[in-house]
């Protein structure tokens, strides 16, 4: 039942208006790069450019927002047309449910952003570009946008305005409290995964926590979203 759950829900992600909405928002850090890669003057610093691009925009917000709205219209579509209350009443455990749904949108969360950063990474570094350059912030978006998806997978089922809560905690709070705050910035996801960015390229502030610390909190934040999802899909009533 999780694989053909999986499908049908990535499925439905992608091949929706808002697909090509969120293309353009990925497409920002790329036509940056790319604006950067053709007026780059000589001897500029690359490494810089590229680190402040995805410090500052890829996984604060392009990143985070791409995972938000997946991750919320995983469950947020079905809500919205009643079709959840088939998807409750059949007899397979809720958390599996939980994760073929958060699954289907990290994929297509990666779908976009992977691209976007490898793309973002080659036009911005030019002849700099390495592996582990543009590997390192890899693995913090990839992490980072799991986190996001499972977090606001689980608040679509808890309130009917997942989007915008979502928004004001990227926004509000990783984008404003968390940047001045380093007690704050503990509770920010997109705080963890630029600690794999940290890994590799320089930073305007310390990481939060080190890789593996970073990696244990972002797994904590996907486990207990998943089980409180599957807590709140469970007690869906049927009419």
């Amino acid at each position: 039942m999780i694989l053909p759950v999986y499908r049908l829900t990535l499925r439905a992600l992608l091949l929706q208006r808002r697909t090509i909405m969120l293309a353009v928002v990925v497409l920002a850090p790329v036509a940056t790069s790319l604006i950067y890669a053709l007026a780059r003057p000589g001897g500029s610093d690359t490494v810089d450019f590229y680190s402040g691009i995805v410090q500052k925009l890829f996984v604060p917000a392009v990143a985070a927002l791409v995972a938000l709205v997946f991750g919320v219209s995983a469950f947020g579509d079905e809500r919205e047309d009643g079709t959840i209350l088939y998807l409750v009443a059949t007899p397979q455990p809720r958390l599996e449910l939980v994760v073929a749904k958060v699954a289907a949108a990290w994929t297509a969360s990666l779908v976009l952003l992977v691209p976007s950063l490898v793309l973002s990474g080659l036009l911005g570094l030019g002849s700099a570009a390495s592996l582990r350059l543009i590997g390192w912030p890899l693995v913090g978006v990839v992490l980072a946008s799991l986190a996001y998806c499972a977090a606001s997978s689980w608040l679509s089922l808890k309130t009917r305005r997942p989007v915008v809560i979502g928004v004001i905690y990227i926004l509000l709070w990783e984008g404003s409290v968390a940047t001045y705050a380093a007690s704050a910035a503990k509770l920010s996801i997109s705080a963890y995964g630029s600690a794999f960015v940290a890994h590799a390229l320089p930073q305007s502030a310390p990481p939060v926590a080190g890789l593996v610390p970073s990696a244990l909190v972002l797994a904590a934040v996907v486990v207990l979203a998943a089980w409180g999802a599957a807590r709140s899909l469970a007690r869906t009533e049927l009419p």
